[in-house]
């Protein structure tokens, strides 16, 4: 590491789903890029977040820009093919990969098929980053899967951390600084994620509907902004969003509807109070749900769904 010298570069997020990638990505950017849920597949394309260091006795000022990519996963159908692309695609130029893995889950054919991925010839180094420690009852459980994971790749470092309670995580942007290059400023200081505002209304909105509905409807969500106006008021500015929840089943619709349109109103009211504290101004918001079958195998329908190809 250059001494003095501003670092900068691309670090993909690379597991199987559910490890906590869009956790730590939201925790080291300072806010949400990445919708989160219990569920698997939460996130469908790669995202960037970018990570503004400043400078400290142990390290320099830099920036580091986060690359957060879907769960890699056996799936079958064009969603979870074109899912598997975009793992591909934020793989693409990076300076630097962390491996996350969830230390309360037994090593399986998900966690093979990531390292695969991180086997390419002249690829750059790989960090096994151990995420969920807070939830071992004894640290000391650490050890012994640290051996068998060195066992099956040479990671550069391996790293314990806790994303949900930001245990470890100075450690973890020092390590990565110490292996990016000294280079530019990639995005300016304001400027959090690549992705437009569009888009990440629409994340919140599937988040909030995926925590609320039952086990069988949110693999089967899709949001799409349908329209978005400012207006003055004389209280203030207003802004009003409408947007359609996508679901392939009537019977879908009507759990994410509810009994007397209970749950529609919970989830809008969910999500109003998140856009409004994020993009500080007064939200109303108009949710409809709508039945198109098998989406996901939709090929047109899908790529809208992804900002860099809709």
């Amino acid at each position: 590491m250059s001494e003095g010298a501003f670092h900068s570069g691309f670090v993909t997020l690379v597991g199987r789903p559910n490890t906590g990638k869009s956790t730590l990505a939201n925790a080291l950017v300072g806010k949400k890029v990445a919708a989160v849920t219990p569920h698997p597949q939460t996130t469908r394309t790669h995202l960037l977040g970018v990570v503004n260091v400043t400078a400290s006795s142990s390290h320099p000022a830099g920036q580091i820009v986060l690359v957060d990519t879907p769960g890699v996963h056996r799936g079958r159908g064009h969603l979870s093919r074109e899912m598997l692309r975009s793992v591909r695609a934020g793989l693409e130029g990076r300076d630097l990969s962390l491996l996350l893995a969830d230390v309360t889950r037994a090593f399986g054919a998900e966690d093979q098929m990531a390292l695969d991925l991180l086997r390419m010839p002249g690829a750059p180094p790989v960090f096994l980053v151990l995420n969920k420690v807070d939830l071992l009852p004894q640290r000391e459980a650490l050890l012994p899967q640290v051996a068998a994971w060195k066992e099956r790749f040479a990671f550069a470092e391996v790293i314990p951390i806790s994303a949900l309670r930001k245990e470890n995580l100075d450690r973890l942007v020092e390590q990565m600084l110490a292996y990016l290059p000294p280079g530019p400023v990639y995005f300016p200081p304001e400027q959090t994620t690549d992705q437009p505002e569009k888009f990440l209304i629409a994340e919140v909105i599937r988040e909030q509907a995926m925590l609320l509905t039952r086990e069988e409807v949110p693999h089967t969500l899709a949001v799409l902004i349908e329209g978005d106006q400012r207006r003055q008021r004389a209280t203030g500015p207003l802004r009003v969003l409408q947007a359609a929840i996508y679901c392939e089943r009537p019977g879908q619709k009507s759990i994410l509807i509810g009994r007397g349109g209970e749950m529609i109103r919970k989830i809008g009211t969910a999500a109003r109070q998140q856009l409004e504290a994020s993009l500080g101004t007064a939200i109303f918001l108009e949710l409809h749900v709508l039945v198109r079958e098998s989406w996901r195998e939709n090929p047109r329908f899908v790529a809208g769904l992804d900002f860099r190809r809709g």
